[in-house]
């Protein structure tokens, strides 16, 4: 009987389920609250999905690209490879020879990341529900202000197809609440 309650708790815990749609493309679109609502987290195996792929566009200004890549590379990436989201990379857009310049007054940049499903890039939203809120969140979200505070204009669209061999990993946060020990 004890087993069967425990079985029946732990289906019902594990019935949740994230959105399945992003609902916009915006730039902050990020839960930034979370730090004073969430702990260390426990992540549930990986969740099969159907991997899409994303191309993030930004308008930035000019001259911030070696910034904005760094506060990526640092604070950002680090932490969305953490909850299971894989970074192809991120890249300046340049002139093709004798062509000028897309405007003297911003950058474009365009960075690619994989995700093991749609909602797993939704799940992401609220990072630390799957990644927990230590200094490797504080790190991430010191790093998307420096970002944001760069940025003119943003969008992102999704992508499905076939991709490399190697898969990204969805893990959702069990939901459990933590005690420090003694």
């Amino acid at each position: 009987m004890r087993c069967l309650a425990a079985l029946l708790l732990l289906a019902s815990a594990c019935t949740t389920t994230p959105p399945s749609a992003p609902p916009n493309n915006s730039p902050i679109q990020m839960n930034r609250d979370a730090a004073g609502a969430r702990g260390p987290v426990r992540n549930l195996v990986p969740q099969a999905g159907q991997e899409i792929t994303t191309i993030r566009y930004w308008k930035i200004r000019k001259g911030t690209f070696p910034q904005f890549l760094k506060a990526s590379q640092d604070g950002i990436w680090p932490y969305f490879e953490k909850i299971g989201a894989r970074i192809v990379g991120m890249w300046k857009v340049i002139p093709a020879p004798g062509e000028a310049e897309a405007s003297p007054d911003y950058d474009e940049v365009y960075l690619t990341t994989r995700y093991a499903s749609l909602d797993h890039w939704a799940a992401t939203r609220d990072a630390a529900a799957m990644g927990g809120d230590g200094p490797d969140y504080a790190a991430l979200q010191a790093a998307l202000a420096v970002r944001q505070s760069l940025t003119i204009e943003t969008k992102v669209t999704f992508l499905q197809g076939v991709v490399g061999p190697l898969p990204p990993v969805f893990m959702p946060g069990s939901g459990e609440t933590f005690v420090e020990a003694p």
